[in-house]
């Protein structure tokens, strides 16, 4: 071990500066001082240089360069040292360049489950495949408060569902993007299929329905919906989320109210399970003249910026069906 006379008092933890290291990163890769002063992108002297990798040697209490010839070459503890700093300073410049361009680091949003698979997940794809350096996408599904509080204490960076403004805490914008509609699913050969014309509170008489669980978003939305128009609804089973409805109803248990988030190109629709699927949202607007907006949570007086303003983009792009700005 090349070690200098006196073993540091002070732990070389704290001691090291990182422009210490990145001036012995310099030295160590180009083998002299006059060589790393001359390469370094940034202006800097020879004796500058030297002065920050003696600091750095005194701060560790061991020599890390030594002389062979005309060249500074590593010692076995200079080896370890260099081998380990070298990526993080190669890299580095790159990744400035990313986050200056808003184009690198790690997104984290959540989303009412209605939202995940049809609007949030292939936006967070499209902004992966436009983004050299996004390290990693965290996707969790949660309700709207649930949401409004991990972005308040810093948790996540966004979120995708439905929000009554006067209900979020503070800190807390909503961002209405969109209507969201509202679709009657009916299992294969359900009665109310040979309905001709529209369906109304009078048809649903003596039907029993699958509804979302009491708690939920989805209940939430579907309740306000049905509420508005004076239905009552006799449950035949609930479930916790839009999938799992549909699976009941394509099990041929019973028909299920589902919010759609773009209302359908025709209003009776069959799918390729055998279920049919009788779009209401025109009617609704027609009766109601609103409907529930769905919408973006984010941080109150934030400008969404880099990462987080592209995921917001396409997010609005996948609502309107067209594709974000690149």
């Amino acid at each position: 071990m090349t070690r200098d006379a006196q073993t540091p008092k002070i732990d070389p933890a704290t001691a090291a500066r990182l422009h210490q290291l990145e001036g012995f990163f310099h030295v160590g890769r180009h083998q002299g001082y006059a060589r790393a002063a001359a390469a370094v992108p940034f202006p800097i002297t020879e004796p500058a240089l030297h002065h920050q990798v003696r600091k750095l040697e005194a701060a560790l209490g061991v020599r890390v360069l030594e002389r062979a010839g005309r060249r500074m070459v590593l010692t076995a503890e200079g080896r370890a040292l260099h081998e380990f700093v070298a990526p993080f300073f190669e890299g580095l410049p790159g990744l400035l360049r990313a986050v200056a361009a808003g184009d690198a680091g790690t997104l984290a949003v959540a989303a009412e489950p209605l939202y995940t698979s049809e609007l949030v997940a292939p936006a967070l794809a499209r902004l992966a495949g436009r983004t050299e350096r996004l390290g990693r996408i965290v996707l969790r599904e949660l309700d709207a408060v649930e949401i409004a509080s991990g972005i308040v204490a810093g948790d996540l960076d966004a979120g995708v569902g439905v929000a009554d403004p006067a209900e979020l805490p503070d800190g807390i914008a909503f961002e209405p993007v969109a209507p969201l509609g509202l679709c009657l699913l009916l299992p294969p050969g359900h009665p109310l299929e040979r309905k001709r014309g529209a369906i109304g509170p009078a048809d649903l008489a003596g039907h029993r329905f699958v509804t979302y669980e009491p708690g939920t978003a989805g209940h939430a939305v579907t309740d306000r919906v049905l509420r508005g128009e004076k239905i009552a609804l006799e449950v035949a089973a609930t479930a916790s989320s839009a999938t799992a409805m549909e699976a009941l109803v394509q099990s041929g248990l019973a028909p299920a109210f589902v919010p759609v988030l773009r209302p359908r190109a025709r209003r009776k629709t069959r799918r390729a399970d055998g279920t049919v699927e009788v779009d209401l949202t025109d009617a609704l607007k027609r009766r109601r003249g609103t409907l529930p907006m769905w919408g973006l949570l984010l941080r109150d007086g934030v400008e969404p910026a880099g990462l987080l303003a592209s995921f917001c983009e396409e997010v609005r792009a996948q609502a309107s069906g067209r594709r974000a700005r690149r």
